[in-house]
């Protein structure tokens, strides 16, 4: 089971159906660019590819990471629970070097007040030569029949020998057609010398 367009790793795809979403970030020191794709290859599993890219202040960064996601409790109703196994290479300034990624993933439909919507979280673990570090993002977002849809996400990165790093981002989903919506909104983050930039995401499920 998969909520209508919740990127999360708590839902498996379909068997030969999909999501992929593409988004930009602006801030005034740099751009960072990313990829995210998932396809379901049978009932338990779903491959996926995690590409990001960010030239910000002056300092690079970028991973491209494949992954599988195999379900832990997948029901029609309450929480959908599921595990993420990724690898593949991370890159700080001229050096790549091999990533791996753990994640566990929860999440579940909501009604309120007679609108549909739906709660992910997801706690990852990263290791990387140019440092382990854990993961939690968060997400809420809301269905609408018509016009913007409300969406907040929360991104808390926590490095093993450095400072907590956090990000909201509270934005407006637009229906461009029943299989693609494009996202709009802020960036508000604790660190670097731009806290506050624009986020644009394009999603599309096939």
């Amino acid at each position: 089971m998969t909520t209508s367009w919740a990127q999360a790793g708590a839902w498996l795809e379909q068997t030969g159906s999909g999501f992929l979403s593409t988004s930009i970030r602006a801030r005034e020191t740099g751009t960072e660019l990313g990829a995210y794709a998932s396809y379901g290859l049978s009932q338990n599993l779903t491959f996926g590819l995690d590409i990001n890219q960010s030239d910000d202040s002056g300092f690079q960064s970028a991973h491209a990471l494949a992954f599988a996601r195999l379900p832990l409790r997948q029901r029609k109703a309450g929480w959908q629970l599921a595990v993420e196994l990724g690898a593949g290479l991370g890159q700080r300034d001229a050096d790549w070097t091999p990533m791996q990624r753990l994640t566990l993933s929860a999440g579940r439909a909501l009604s309120w007040r007679g609108r549909d919507g739906w709660l992910a979280v997801d706690l990852g673990r990263e290791w990387h030569d140019a440092g382990d570090a854990w993961k939690l993002d968060g997400t809420l977002g809301l269905h609408r029949s018509q016009g913007p849809a409300p969406i907040v996400q929360v991104e808390l990165y926590q490095p093993d020998y450095g400072d907590l790093a956090w990000k909201i981002l509270p934005g407006l989903r637009w229906r461009l057609s029943p299989d693609r919506e494009l996202l709009t909104g802020l960036e508000w983050r604790s660190f670097g010398e731009a806290r506050l930039g624009l986020k644009v995401e394009l999603w599309h499920r096939f």
